[in-house]
């Protein structure tokens, strides 16, 4: 992501004209659209759903990674800076530039949770905080609450982001999960890379958030993993790794840089590892494949990538090299999609299975927690309040069916509207017990 840059006196005018309108009508536009999902569960379209086929090695092995059939947890992904579209926000068409880096980034957390991923209006060219990142964030943020209202269920999430979208889930952790004890409950993790995720300096909590820490142990839950790539120093003004300078999407001032830093926790020691393992889509490598019918598979790249958090003056980076017996590949396409030394726009791929096991790792320890009790006291007090839910939705289905019966003319039509949306309350109702059921089963077997 870089700054506005080199638009025209006219545009700037334009859009400087435009500020106060889009301000007044955003926050209300974002509340009244329906989400548009890229993934989600269920879905006919589900990107998410794709082949997650891999190879390794030259000459290739293939081998297969497997999905959970009811996967215990679910994942909130929102993607990064990557629309083409001329306007200062993106409509919710699903591009095939979205594609592209949903499937490299997110199908593959679909091996350890449910993966939901909404369309938003992302500001196409941020940098620093204008009324466009407000429209990209309360379209994101509507989209968290219809997953909140009517698929989570009480369900553990890990959220999952990059560049503008870390930003966006960084806001939302500040404004909506850490003031929640009711959801910070509920958040087994969030993976936050290249967004200049603050804390004090040399600390694991406090600056942008009061009570989700920094994570700093092997299965750690609960907690966020944030991180900005440089293959060796960043310089001077660097675009990520320094408050002072470079990229700010956050309605907040800058945080003083002499007393706060940004985060840098080293995915390959928090997945356990010794390196980095990238995974890259090769259908999706630089642009869609023909038709956007995929067919070749993904490809990892084992132990390629040495890491280590890295310091200097007000600068706090993840360093990453490749290793000497690296697949040479990953020299090659490194310098097509990085800016020299900068390594944003790759940084969730070199690290990909690492991210992945530490997603992993963390649902193991959340649904292990010795408050699996009071969860399950939650669960059934939801499954409780749901059954309510269900005996009255179906009570109103049979006054209302009755009232039909009897009425003529527009009347008669109104009544039956009512009908087929008290019925899909029916419907969600029961789909949403079952859901409890299935998690209520998985906890007491846990206990047990």
């Amino acid at each position: 992501m870089s700054r506005v840059a080199g638009r025209t006196w006219l545009v700037v005018a334009f859009l400087a004209a435009s500020f106060a309108f889009i301000a007044m009508v955003a926050p209300s536009l974002a509340k009244a659209e329906e989400t548009v999902w890229i993934c989600k569960p269920g879905q006919p379209d589900d990107f998410c759903a794709g082949s997650i086929s891999t190879t390794v090695g030259n000459p290739p092995q293939h081998f297969g990674f497997d999905r959970p059939e009811d996967p215990p947890v679910d994942c909130f992904y929102v993607y990064p800076t990557v629309s083409n579209q001329p306007t200062p926000n993106a409509n919710l068409e699903k591009d095939p530039e979205v594609k592209r880096v949903v499937a490299q980034q997110a199908r593959m957390f679909s091996r350890v949770c449910d993966v939901y991923a909404p369309m938003y209006r992302q500001e196409t060219d941020p940098g620093i905080y204008t009324e466009y990142t407000e429209i990209a964030y309360q379209s994101a943020l509507s989209a968290w609450k219809d997953y909140l209202e009517n698929y989570n269920n009480g369900r553990g999430v890990i959220l999952v982001g990059h560049s503008q979208g870390s930003a966006t889930l960084g806001r939302l952790i500040d404004e909506e999960i850490d003031p929640n004890p009711e959801l910070r409950e509920r958040l087994v993790g969030a993976i936050l890379p290249g967004a200049n995720i603050y804390v004090p300096k040399g600390e694991l909590v406090g600056g942008m958030y009061d009570n989700v820490p920094v994570c700093s142990k092997v299965g750690q839950h609960g907690c966020l993993v944030a991180y900005s790539v440089y293959n060796g120093n960043p310089g001077n003004n660097p675009a990520f790794t320094d408050l002072g300078s470079g990229y700010w999407a956050y309605k907040i001032p800058r945080p003083d840089r002499n007393q706060y830093e940004v985060v840098c926790a080293n995915p390959a020691e928090l997945s356990g590892a010794d390196r980095l393992t990238p995974l890259i889509n090769m259908d999706w490598l630089l642009d869609a494949p023909p038709g956007e019918v995929e067919t070749a598979y993904y490809r990892a790249f084992p132990d390629a990538g040495i890491a280590s958090c890295q310091r200097e003056g007000t600068k706090h980076w993840l360093n990453v090299e490749l290793a000497e017996d690296a697949d040479p590949f990953l020299n090659l396409m490194i310098p097509f999609v990085a800016t020299g030394n900068n390594w944003h726009v790759p940084e969730v791929n070199l690290a990909e299975e690492n991210l992945v096991q530490i997603a992993r790792n963390a649902t193991d320890s959340y649904l292990a927690e010795p408050g699996l009790r009071a969860r399950l006291k939650t669960l059934q007090g939801n499954l409780a309040k749901a059954q309510k839910r269900l005996k009255a939705a179906q009570k109103k289905v049979k006054k209302l069916t009755k009232s039909a019966k009897k009425a003529k003319g527009k009347r008669k039509k109104a009544l039956k509207r009512k009908v087929r949306a008290a019925k899909r309350k029916v419907k969600a109702e029961k789909k949403r017990i079952s859901s409890l059921k299935k998690q209520i089963a998985q906890v007491k077997r846990q206990i047990d």
